[in-house]
């Protein structure tokens, strides 16, 4: 659809669109004539949760905290806790009040609750009771019941006219009342539809964070200023005593648990350190590291000491047996010393022989070999004395060179020696025999000392996290007590004027969305409109060429020259209809066209012969022959209603006056229209040939076009022979009828026999529809509607001359 139809579809139902929402807008009116008047109130808390003052000092702000806290206090707001509260809170002041009072109750609203209210409520009220000490026990033991009560707090905007003791002990008497069945007024007053005490109504209360603050704001709205403002004042009261009391009672139970593994692990810790205690006194432990550190010292002296005098000993030992030994040679000192003077004098008498035989001076040869003899047993000889002189000398002195007779002192002092070692190595085996029962003391004490200050260790330890725990907690409920003290930065206003209503809003709103469902449904019925309507729609639905259309014939076309549109729109019919039967048979003088329809009464006899009259004008020689039904007749037509013409829809009347809806048989040349029926002959061979003197029509001329209407393709059988001979076929449709799939059926079985040498003319449109084959058609037409219609079609420049 384009835009300038779009413009068309809304214009010719212009006065709907503008009927029907004001319709509604006035029925909208009507029914909000006495609207229900609305009274809004805010508050705001101060939170300090994200930026607020803070015991822990290297505490950092953590945005997941921050939002969780926020989600736990918006939770104790909208718990059903409070909301109960609330309602019995506000249901006692109002049962208190003896009159009505604006600021706290209105007087509508007054009558409403007392004409409620039965009379057996009234003895759960409580009034005149003025003693603090009654007031304290009662509520104290209203508050022990209740997580969410408090013993010191006291509502601070009652009205003058109401004792506080009263009213706290109302409140507990309701409360007991609406716990006690689900059949009492206060259980139901507060779980059905009351508009002001339900839990439905208090739950109506609006609690936001505002952007990303610490503020939170409170908002109601309901019919009644007085309430409105006592709601959130008791809201705010309610919700900061709760929010205390969950944050408070949360540390004060840690604290105690942290108090409680406090004490256990003092008395674990003091258990270690007196068995420590009882150990050192039973084995004399004074300072058991630095006295098995001193005893492993001496230890170790002694061991030392006792080793080298052991090792004195064996030498002083070993020195002794030496020079035992030594003495023990003197004896073979004094052979040696025979021995030697022995050899002395045999060497003296080989030398003395040596010398006699060299002063001889024998040179013989036995002479020389026994000098050589005698020089030879003269140097064993020396050798041997000189052996024996080494050896009677080491015999003689020590391996030191020290001489004999210094060896019985030095013995002697060897021996004295030893004793002496040996008497203080007794001693000191004696030492170390005590040493090693010391010993025996101390290494199981160290083990057992080591274990008992293991678990003093743990203890202590332990101690010490409690201790350090503890000391958390404690600074998390100041912490605590700090963030849970929510102050009213804003308190509630007393709203003085309502609500603006949203009257008028629902009476445009009224308006506009029925204007559009109204748009929607026109836009809807044309979308899923199936008729042919126009060439465009006719040509998707028929698949094949137009040849033409032609317009309804009302009565008030609202056009100027209408009749001039129409000859027009015939002529361009006509001239189609030669030029195409010219193009496809040139050569043939005379030519055959069908028309046909699938249903009765298109309108193919009218416009044929319409046809037939311009071709003629312009000196064709046509001639029609008319095989539908003979018996032409005009309905009645449309009728014109009221509401038609109030709407301004176009008058649907048919001018049946018309020239161009006469019968042809009116208008046209003798020997040019015939009227026949076709025989029972149909299915026997029928073609263009034979059909003029089969069916008795002399001619005094040979026509170039013959015409031939055949009745509706659909109730009637028609001639295949004639369909196939010819020259051209014209399907004539109402533009206001749905293409069945009868007709598309029958359609594509004719044009099996015509080889799809078919056209289609569609009969009966809007007289807009025109536009498309001969342009814009002539109207009165202001400047300002030409120009708006330039722009819709999008021809800014549609008057510049080339």
């Amino acid at each position: 659809m384009k835009l300038i139809d779009l413009i068309r579809l809304i214009r010719k139902h212009l006065i709907l669109l503008i009927a029907v929402p004001l319709l509604m807008a006035v029925l909208a009116i009507a029914l909000t004539k006495n609207p229900k008047l609305i009274y809004s109130s805010q508050t705001v808390l101060f939170t300090g949760l994200a930026t607020g003052s803070s015991i822990e000092m290297d505490k950092t702000f953590n945005y997941f905290v921050t939002n969780t806290a926020f989600d736990n206090l918006l939770n104790i707001i909208s718990s059903r806790a409070t909301q109960e509260e609330i309602a019995i809170r506000l249901l006692s002041q109002h049962l208190l009040l003896g009159k009505p009072d604006p600021k706290y109750i209105s007087e509508k609203s007054f009558k409403e609750l007392k004409a409620l209210t039965p009379k057996y409520i009234y003895r759960y009220i409580v009034r005149k009771r003025s003693s603090p000490a009654a007031y304290d026990s009662i509520s104290t033991s209203f508050n022990s019941g209740n997580p969410f009560r408090d013993t010191d707090s006291r509502d601070k905007h009652l009205p003058p006219s109401i004792n506080e003791d009263d009213y706290e002990l109302t409140v507990r008497n309701l409360t007991q009342l609406m716990n006690s069945s689900d059949t009492n007024f206060v259980y139901k007053l507060l779980n059905y539809e009351d508009p002001h005490y339900s839990i439905k109504a208090v739950s109506s209360v609006k609690a936001v964070r505002m952007n990303n603050s610490d503020l939170i704001k409170l908002s109601y709205e309901v019919d009644d200023p007085g309430i409105c403002q006592q709601t959130l004042e008791m809201f705010s009261e309610v919700c900061i005593k709760n929010y205390r009391y969950i944050k408070e009672n949360k540390s004060d139970e840690v604290i105690k648990y942290f108090e409680n593994q406090l004490r256990e692990a003092n008395k674990q810790l003091k258990y270690s350190e007196d068995k420590l205690l009882e150990f050192n006194e039973r084995n004399n432990i004074i300072n058991y590291y630095e006295q098995s550190k001193a005893v492993a010292v001496v230890k170790e002296d002694i061991d030392v000491d006792y080793n080298n005098k052991k090792a004195q000993l064996a030498g002083h030992e070993a020195a002794i047996n030496r020079i035992e030994k030594k003495l023990d040679v003197q004896q073979l000192v004094q052979l040696k010393s025979d021995d030697l003077l022995e050899k002395k004098k045999k060497l003296g008498e080989l030398n003395y022989e040596i010398a006699n035989f060299e002063t001889r001076k024998d040179t013989g040869k036995l002479a020389q070999l026994n000098l050589l003899k005698l020089k030879k047993q003269s140097e064993i000889l020396k050798l041997d004395i000189k052996n024996n002189v080494e050896e009677l000398y080491s015999f003689q002195n020590t391996t030191n060179g020290l001489p004999l007779n210094n060896l019985l002192n030095e013995w002697l002092n060897n021996v004295v020696e030893a004793e002496n070692l040996r008497a203080k190595l007794l001693v000191m085996d004696q030492r170390k025999r005590e040493f090693q029962k010391q010993y025996a003391v101390y290494a199981p004490a160290g083990a057992n000392i080591k274990r008992i200050e293991r678990e003093i260790s743990v203890s202590e330890q332990g101690y010490l996290e409690i201790l350090h725990g503890l000391n958390l907690a404690k600074l998390k409920l100041q912490d605590s007590e700090l963030s849970a003290n929510l102050k009213t930065i804003d308190p509630p206003y007393f709203p003085i004027s309502p609500n603006p209503t949203k009257r008028k809003l629902i009476i445009i709103g009224a308006a506009f969305v029925s204007g559009i469902l109204l748009l929607g449904l026109i836009l809807m019925m044309e979308y899923f409109n199936d008729t042919l309507t126009n060439l465009d729609k006719a040509s998707k639905i028929l698949n094949m060429k137009p040849l033409g259309m032609l317009p309804k014939i009302y009565k008030n076309p609202r056009f100027l020259d209408f009749e001039g549109i129409q000859n027009r729109l015939i002529q361009l019919i006509a001239q189609h209809l030669v030029h195409t039967t010219d193009k496809n048979h040139f050569n043939k003088k005379t030519k055959t066209i069908l028309f046909f329809s699938t249903q009765d009464k298109e309108g193919k006899t009218v416009l044929i012969g319409n046809i037939t009259k311009a071709l003629i004008e312009k000196g064709k020689k046509v001639i029609f022959v008319n095989f539908s039904n003979p018996n032409f007749s005009h309905e009645q037509g449309n009728t014109y209603s009221i509401v038609q013409r109030l709407l301004g829809y176009q008058d649907p009347r048919i001018n049946f006056e018309s020239q161009i809806l006469k019968h042809p048989s009116e208008f046209l040349p003798q020997n040019t229209y015939f009227e026949r029926k076709l025989s029972n002959q149909t299915y026997q061979k029928l073609n263009i040939e034979n059909i003029l003197s089969d069916y008795n029509i002399h001619l005094d001329f040979e026509p170039d076009l013959i015409f031939i209407e055949l009745p509706s393709i659909i109730q009637n059988d028609y001639s295949s022979d004639l369909v196939y001979s010819a020259d051209l076929s014209v399907l004539i449709c109402r533009a206001n009828r749905t293409w069945a799939n009868s007709d598309q059926t029958a359609l594509n079985h004719f044009q099996s026999l015509n080889g799809g040498n078919t056209q289609y003319i569609i009969n009966g449109t809007e007289i807009e529809e025109a536009e498309a084959l001969i342009g814009e058609l002539p109207k009165e037409r202001s400047k300002m509607r030409i120009r708006f219609k330039e722009y819709m079609q999008f021809q800014f420049f549609s008057k510049n001359e080339i």
